[in-house]
């Protein structure tokens, strides 16, 4: 006949060979839900922060302007143009106006390139600009200025 210390101890190993089955399955499920169900969940909540974008309307009514390099750099150095310049076009009254900036101000700051004569630009109502492809892509998703958090809808700073 099988001794009562004996029983125990069948007992608790049984039981400590079940808890580490429990332990093992459990952290199995935190390992799945951490790397394959929370990403599914934040792309759901990210599909439903969407909405936060400005239409396509709203996007088609900022002000575009071509891109032009200034004529010469010493008018540059000599603080003879202020920061931006507009130069209205002669040959169509419906295409848009021509932007010189100078040259430290003459890069996309969603992109990081700089500006090459002819390229189409858009201005926030803040007065930031940006390439028009950049900006269009960030409005969809955020309806905010990238630089300043300027709201093109509300027309209020966020920060």
């Amino acid at each position: 006949m099988i001794s009562l210390n004996c029983r125990l101890l069948v007992v608790f190993l049984a039981f400590d060979v079940f808890f580490m089955i429990f332990c093992v399955i459990m952290a199995c499920i935190i390992f799945f839900a951490l790397f394959f169900c929370f990403p599914i969940l934040a792309t759901v909540a990210y599909a439903m922060t969407i909405g936060e974008g400005a239409s396509e309307s709203d996007i088609m009514a900022l002000p575009k302007y071509i891109y032009c390099q200034p004529n010469s750099l010493t008018e540059l150095d000599k603080g003879i143009m202020d920061k931006v310049e507009l130069i209205p076009k002669s040959d169509n009254s419906n295409s848009p106006t021509e932007l010189a900036l100078h040259l430290e101000d003459s890069e996309c700051c969603i992109c990081l390139y700089r500006y090459v004569d002819g390229v189409e630009l858009c201005r926030l109502p803040c007065n930031h600009h940006f390439h028009h492809s950049c900006i269009s892509k960030w409005l969809h998703i955020n309806a905010t200025c990238p630089l300043c958090k300027f709201n093109i809808l509300s027309a209020e700073t966020l920060v």
